[in-house]
């Protein structure tokens, strides 16, 4: 054995201590690659650099610099055996201490303090009261799913000339926005594509399009919203000059034995519906578990008490934001671009990613001490293992993806990975079938999501900063349905 741990203490504050005793075998091998490494780097005169003998070496350095030197290798090649056969989870940089004196030929004892994930008290877990959403699809349900399924494959086509627009057609505009006869920034735009009725622009111009013919012009007057970036404006009346420069309406496709085999090659439409039902009926039992889990992880990190180091919340802030750039490069914007698109002050940014992390950090310690709390309940038996292997090894969908899956999964980090994923299963469940269930009625659930739909209207109102700069700008862009559609007309 390379080493052995001799005693284990823990200290205050989240500290523990290590006796560990490295081995007269593994000190030996490590005097030698001290040797080596000095004499690559060493300049004594009438010697070539790596070929220095021990002798020489000790006569120029001392052999206390030496022994250092190979106490240093040998403690820097085992610390993370070391760790992970200790069970600790280290969050910075140990301090290590030579327990005594350093000889040749004998073991070498080291001192390594070092601070660890703290536990967390944890707030009582079972019986957290969450909300249960129904699971139950309703025929609507289904309609709306192929009305959806019908407006993808529906094609854009100009209406008649003498026909005029209705609510959600594909519009091409143009406007001119004026506030006391003077246009004002981001006020006026040429050829703006919009799905009439969908909230790409204030309600005033949108509804002030419906009935017009191509050619047609008309005004709409906006109140400004206070909110708005650009104070100059705030609150005042404008007049946007609008004018209709083409109409494009869907055509939705008719339900037939095409449409059918399009969708899957179903053999009639009992078939497409029973096929929407039972991935409806999925997702909302998925949707289910997910807010009843969420719910209680809510009431766990808002109840549990954790004394958390401020490393731990620095090195999450680091990742979040390590992510977070690659997100802007993957899109190729700036940070600065980001925080003035969305009207984000720098402090309200670092406010976000402070909470975020400490968020995310009171969880992760929450779960593990859960995880060490019921160790006994969630350890995986030889059976649960092959059978979360096999559901992997199953799901993956390409040969060659599947063979390194199985050849990973016979590695020591493999078989350790699936062991953690199975605890957490066990855990999360353990977790759900001891809460206390409230169940919510489709009846309710509409209302709730009636009332944040409201919500979310008046913030889209309020977030419509600086005019219609910003929609303009989203405009290039059109993310909703038909948009793209109409400008590939």
């Amino acid at each position: 054995m390379s080493y052995s741990i001799k005693s284990q203490e823990k200290l205050e504050k989240n500290k523990v201590k290590l006796k560990v005793e490295v081995s007269d075998g593994y000190f030996k091998k490590s005097l030698g690659k001290a040797y080596k490494g000095i004499s690559e780097k060493a300049k004594i005169p009438g010697f070539r650099k790596g070929r220095i003998p021990y002798e020489i070496i000790d006569i120029n350095y001392g052999k206390e610099y030496v022994l250092s030197e190979a106490a240093n290798i040998s403690i820097s090649e085992l610390y993370p055996e070391i760790i992970e056969s200790s069970d600790i989870k280290p969050i910075d940089y140990p301090k290590v201490d030579i327990d005594g004196e350093i000889l040749e030929n004998k073991p070498i004892n080291f001192l390594i303090t070092v601070d660890v994930e703290p536990e967390a008290e944890l707030a009582e877990y079972k019986g957290i009261k969450a909300e249960g959403l129904p699971t139950e699809v309703e025929e609507e349900e289904i309609d709306l799913q192929i009305e959806n399924l019908r407006n993808r494959f529906a094609s854009l086509e100009p209406i008649d000339e003498k026909d005029s627009s209705q609510k959600r057609d594909i519009a091409t505009i143009d406007f001119k926005g004026t506030i006391d006869g003077k246009e004002f920034e981001g006020g006026s735009y040429n050829d703006y594509v919009l799905d009439i009725g969908a909230g790409m622009l204030y309600k005033e111009i949108e509804e002030a399009l419906i009935g017009l013919k191509k050619g047609d012009e008309t005004i709409a007057k906006v109140t400004m919203p206070e909110e708005i970036e650009n104070k100059e404006i705030a609150g005042k009346k404008a007049e946007f000059n609008l004018k209709m420069k083409e109409i494009k309406r869907k055509i939705l496709p008719e339900v037939d034995a095409e449409f059918l085999k399009n969708m899957g090659d179903f053999e009639n439409v009992e078939a497409l519906r029973e096929f929407i039902k039972t991935n409806l009926k999925e997702q909302k039992e998925s949707t289910r578990q997910n807010k009843i889990f969420s719910d209680i992880v809510e009431y766990l990190v808002t109840n549990s008490k954790i004394d958390i180091p401020k490393i731990m919340i620095d090195n999450e802030i680091k990742e979040l934001k390590h992510d977070f750039d690659h997100k802007l490069e993957d899109q190729k914007i700036t940070k600065e671009q980001y925080l003035s698109y969305f009207n984000i002050s720098e402090e309200n940014f670092e406010k976000d990613f402070e909470q975020r992390a400490l968020n995310n950090v009171k969880e992760y310690i929450i779960f593990n001490t859960l995880e060490n709390k019921l160790k006994k309940e969630i350890e995986p038996d030889t059976k649960e293992i092959e059978k979360e292997k096999e559901t992997a090894i199953k799901n993956t969908t390409k040969a060659e993806d599947r063979k390194k899956l199985e050849d990973y999964f016979k590695t020591p980090i493999g078989e350790k990975n699936i062991k953690s994923s199975i605890r957490r299963k066990k855990l999360v469940d353990i977790l759900i079938d001891n809460a206390k269930i409230k169940e919510i009625s489709a009846e309710e659930l509409k209302k709730a999501n009636s009332r944040k739909e409201e919500d979310n209207s008046e913030k889209a109102k309020k977030s419509k900063s600086d005019s219609t700069k910003k929609t303009a700008k989203a405009s290039e862009k059109p993310e909703e349905a038909g948009a793209d559609e109409a400008n590939d007309k």
